[in-house]
């Protein structure tokens, strides 16, 4: 709290204070209004059932690309295993490292 301020006239001022918020003249209608149009916002599991197709295909659309994507990967990580298995034994091979018995 400010000091240079009494407390005694910081109490009044507050005591005083009121808010007075300008009248609306629509308020009413404008609050009705909101209520109505929130009665007609849909929920998901009613627009599911009213878009059915289009949400199936989306479903299975996604389906299918991950599955190509996930087949994608394994491919490559395939490929990156074979390398260095490839890589590995070529120098295991090596004639220097070789014992003549």
């Amino acid at each position: 709290m400010n000091p240079l301020i009494p407390r005694e006239s910081l109490q009044n001022t507050l005591a005083t204070w009121r808010v007075k918020p300008n009248k609306e003249p629509a308020f009413r209608g404008l609050v009705w209004q909101k209520i109505a149009d929130r009665k007609n916002v849909t929920a998901w599991p009613s627009y599911l059932r009213t878009h059915a197709i289009p949400a199936a295909g989306f479903l299975a659309l996604a389906v299918v690309l991950g599955a190509l994507s996930g087949h994608m990967q394994a491919r490559e990580q395939a490929q990156q295993q074979r390398d260095a298995l490839i890589i590995e034994y070529v120098q295991s091979l090596d004639a220097r490292a070789m014992l003549v018995q």
